[in-house]
């Protein structure tokens, strides 16, 4: 991803709108609409709720609807992230996947502190990142 792409000004939500299908987004685009109108109707809560409960349902607009939402937190939790945070990320997640709740205890001054290890790896991951940016810039 681009420094450009990281920086959008576009909100996660539009962004991930903008990469569904022009199908999806007709339906969504539909949906929201007619949800809008029964917000603003005379109807009482619990007939709004219904109403946009069948709404959805006949609309058929949850699955995509989730889709939109997985993208859009794919673009916050991965996409707009640097590499260095990718790399943190992934240690943590392939630690927890392989070790489970496994934990390492550590020792300072006499007293044990017991750290699950992918915190440790995770953490460990975002250090080296930092280190590799770090050197590979000079700065100190």
């Amino acid at each position: 991803m681009t420094e450009t792409e990281q920086t959008s000004p576009q909100p996660a939500i539009v962004q991930a709108f903008m990469r569904a299908k022009p199908t999806e987004q007709h339906r969504l685009l539909g949906w929201s609409r007619e949800l809008t109108a029964i917000r603003l109707s005379d109807r009482t809560m619990g007939q709004k709720l219904a109403a946009m409960l069948a709404l959805t349902r006949e609309r058929q607009a949850t699955w995509p609807l989730l889709k939109l939402i997985g993208r859009a937190m794919r673009i916050l939790v991965w996409d707009a992230r640097s590499w260095k945070m990718r790399l943190g990320a992934g240690s943590l997640l392939g630690v927890l996947l392989i070790q489970g709740s496994s934990a390492a205890a550590l020792v300072p001054l006499g007293a044990g502190i017991a750290l699950p290890l992918w915190l440790l790896v995770g953490v460990g991951g975002l250090l080296a990142g930092v280190a590799a940016d770090l050197i590979g810039t000079g700065r100190r």
